[in-house]
């Protein structure tokens, strides 16, 4: 089912709306979830459900109904690193949070931009840099992950994140004036 079919079904019908966003829905956020909170299965599902519930709770702030699972994706996302933050006892992951400047990015654009507006900035870049952008990001898949599934060397996922960032940077000091 389209995102705006499920939109419409969930304005419609909420529970049976429900019950098809979690089917049609539920593994991609388990994995993000976890993947941010891998030695913390509880917490992982926790959000999980968390997500869903705050997907219900803020289904009116959503203005696209076209970017349904990636506002849901972005959900998912916010909360597992809360959580992460909140417990600190998960080291190892947390080393494995982006570098300084990347942590201070993404805290730059949680400040300036609500979820839509991040949403939309993200859904103008171009393939493959959207997707190297949300799996780095919003997945935090390692570099060297991303460089094998994009047959890629580190450098030029390094380079498009770079430059992928710009881009955001730029769309959003636009929208913001």
């Amino acid at each position: 089912m389209e995102d705006s079919e499920l939109y419409g079904l969930l304005q419609t019908d909420p529970e049976r709306g429900m019950r098809q966003c979690i089917a049609q829905y539920y593994a991609l956020v388990a994995s993000i979830c976890k993947g941010i909170l891998p030695h913390a299965p509880q917490d992982a599902e926790e959000c999980i459900n968390e997500s869903f519930l705050r997907l219900w709770q803020t289904l009116d702030a959503l203005q696209n109904p076209a970017h349904l699972r990636a506002y849901l994706c972005m959900i998912a996302r916010n909360r597992a690193l809360s959580v992460l933050r909140k417990n600190r006892t998960d080291a190892q992951r947390l080393d494995a949070l982006p570098e300084q400047a990347d942590a201070d990015f993404i805290a730059e654009l949680d400040r300036r931009a609500d979820a839509e507006a991040l949403q939309n900035a993200v859904m103008q870049l171009r393939e493959p840099d959207r997707e190297i952008f949300v799996r780095k990001y919003y997945y935090l898949e390692s570099m060297a992950a991303l460089a094998k599934r994009f047959g890629m060397p580190v450098k030029k996922i390094d380079n498009i994140l770079y430059r992928s960032k710009q881009r955001l940077r730029k769309i959003l000091k636009e929208d913001a004036e």
